[in-house]
């Protein structure tokens, strides 16, 4: 067992924290405040988790999903709607998106189903579906598409490596396009909105095409070593919505251009690749939960730059550890500190 902590970990992580705060900083001084209060929190909850033998969460993982799933369907009765989405429940003091915690708390389920099955059973993978499954539809009409489709690649990340085979995986492939093409019509009109807007932004450049178009112009604009920190046009006079959160990294990439976007993109590739050398000597059940931060950081990195450039709808994922926002930040620190413990206990 090791008791000291994985210090090139720990250096990319805060790495990341300390580009975030000073971008955030430079469009909104109160934002960065509440931002570094969320990160003094997420800290503590990453040491305090980071010391929590992991292996408990194996037998934590069915009562923390239920409530999990209570807290989704109270979402409905007691949630604060905004903007047309029901996510947040009001807790005073701050708001609390039970979305986060779902995605966590799918893999510790799928971590604890697949520690003695294996995904080459059809009925096992069709189970492991099935038990995340109520999650992802509460999720879906919140609505959140970003983060039901989140829950969906940690389900694929675990089963992948808990022996799903490939011609299985032609088959969910085939029943994703069908679900797709009849599950159009159950999104909502701003959802439709976005994938259309996706595939032309030009067709309504003042409406929901404006958030592509300002995100693409403040990429751009940066150009190779960007304007400066607080000299972006598109950030610091409001043309870019969301450009500490959903578009934070159009607002690096405008600020401290191709290089500050790139270091962005080495930093989370990096953590990413060395909580993959956790693997190496952890036992099954912590294996399948690293996995599963890996699948969930993975996809959000990949879609939430990806929407940046225009490349992907627009859905409202966030870029771990960079955006702002206390539920996401607390959740993925909270998660990495379980990471952290899979490499501090491992034998």
């Amino acid at each position: 067992m090791q008791r000291k902590w994985d210090l090139p970990a720990l250096f990319l992580i805060l790495a990341l924290g300390a580009i975030s705060l000073l971008v955030i900083f430079s469009i909104s001084r109160n934002l960065a405040t509440n931002q570094l209060i969320f990160w003094i929190i997420g800290l503590a909850v990453l040491s305090a988790t980071s010391l929590f033998p992991y292996n408990n969460w194996q037998r934590l993982s069915v009562p923390f999903y239920i409530f999990v799933l209570i807290c989704l369907f109270l979402l409905f009765f007691i949630g604060q709607p905004i903007r047309g989405s029901i996510r947040w429940i009001d807790l005073g003091p701050f708001r609390f998106q039970p979305s986060e915690l779902a995605k966590i708390a799918s893999i510790f389920l799928l971590a604890n189903f697949y520690s003695e099955r294996s995904a080459r059973q059809l009925k096992n993978l069709i189970t492991s579906f099935a038990i995340i499954l109520p999650a992802i539809v509460l999720i879906f009409f919140e609505p959140d598409l970003g983060n039901s489709l989140a829950l969906i690649a940690i389900w694929f990340g675990i089963s992948l490596v808990s022996g799903f085979k490939l011609k299985t995986i032609g088959v969910f492939v085939l029943a994703a396009l069908i679900f797709t093409f009849f599950g159009y019509e159950l999104l909502s009109g701003y959802q439709k909105d976005r994938i259309a807007t996706f595939i032309n932004p030009a067709k309504d450049p003042l409406g929901t095409g404006y958030n592509i178009i300002q995100s693409k112009i403040a990429i751009g604009s940066g150009q190779f070593f960007g304007r400066g920190l607080g000299h972006g046009s598109q950030s610091q006079l409001k043309f870019l919505p969301e450009a500490e959160s959903d578009f934070i990294f159009a607002s690096i990439a405008e600020q401290l251009g191709f290089l500050g976007a790139v270091l962005i993109v080495l930093l989370q590739g990096s953590l990413i690749l060395r909580i993959i050398g956790f693997l190496q000597n952890a036992e099954k059940f912590g294996r399948l939960v690293i996995i599963g931060a890996v699948s969930f950081l993975l996809l959000q990195f990949m879609v939430n730059v990806g929407m940046n450039m225009g490349l992907l709808p627009v859905t409202g994922i966030t870029l771990p550890l960079v955006s702002y926002g206390g539920s996401s930040l607390i959740s993925t620190l909270f998660l990495l500190g379980i990471v952290f413990s899979v490499k501090r206990y491992q034998y």
